[in-house]
């Protein structure tokens, strides 16, 4: 995308929202959920493509009442406005391809060139996001020495210290939470810790040292920047929810 200057901000809630522009484009992408999952707002589909919010409404509503799209796909939300809440819909990639040739409106095939490069560039700025973090974690592993569960140990260790100088008095349930976080990212069941290295292949092994260093530096850059413990544990979570998890047989592959 020529001109075009991507930023990245951390918001309310669990959601990052990426701003990009590029000439007339200003549109907020919002990406949440497991895979780094990105998604359009409806209302600017509806600038894009150059028709009124509630003309695509009525198009998205029509498109799930007949299975064009499913629910997996598209998402009601609401947005406020002068006070008032009015709906909206958030799609995601799939969705948002499926309902493109029902949009229409004035600038339709412009708005779908725009809004696919858009994605796609958010595709691979994520992609070289995921590889940046797994080579900082590695740099974490070579210049310590230790196995990724003692440099996630330590750094629990760490965090439990920092939550509980800024008040709170349950810190050491991170210990269990964060543990918990880490098997979820790689088990459908949860044995206890002595027991998973036991049930996991040497590429799930490989998998599992990268999640447990990849929270050990979420949790490091957290406390870094000093933010809010709630927020780094948040971040962590988040930042584990990127590992896709494949069950089979009670063991992600």
């Amino acid at each position: 995308m020529r001109g075009s200057s991507i930023q990245i901000s951390n918001k309310s809630r669990q959601t990052n929202f990426v701003e990009t522009s590029e000439a007339s484009l200003t549109c907020h992408l919002i990406i949440q959920g497991k895979k780094n999952q990105i998604c359009v707002d409806s209302r600017d589909i509806a600038k894009e493509f150059g028709r009124q919010h509630k003309n695509v409404l009525q198009t998205l509503n029509e498109l799930l009442a007949v299975e064009t799209i499913s629910r997996l796909e598209i998402k009601p939300r609401k947005y406020k406005n002068r006070g008032k809440e009015y709906p909206c819909f958030e799609l995601n990639k799939a969705g948002f391809l499926k309902a493109m040739p029902f949009i229409g409106g004035r600038k339709s095939r412009e708005g779908q060139r725009r809004l696919v490069d858009v994605f796609l560039k958010m595709e691979e700025l994520l992609e070289q996001k995921s590889k940046e973090r797994e080579k900082l974690a590695y740099h974490l592993a070579r210049s310590s020495g230790k196995d990724s569960r003692g440099i996630l140990t330590d750094k629990i260790q760490e965090f439990v210290v920092y939550a509980k100088g800024r008040g709170n008095q349950n810190a050491e349930r991170y210990f269990s939470n964060i543990t918990t976080a880490v098997h979820k990212s790689i088990l459908v069941i949860e044995p206890h810790y002595t027991e998973v290295r036991e049930l996991l292949t040497a590429i799930q092994l490989a998998k599992l040292s990268v999640i447990e260093l990849t929270a050990a530096q979420v949790l490091t850059e957290g406390m870094e920047a000093k933010l809010p413990y709630k927020e780094i544990y948040q971040r962590m979570k988040n930042a584990l929810d990127c590992f896709v998890v494949e069950r089979r047989g009670g063991i992600g592959g």
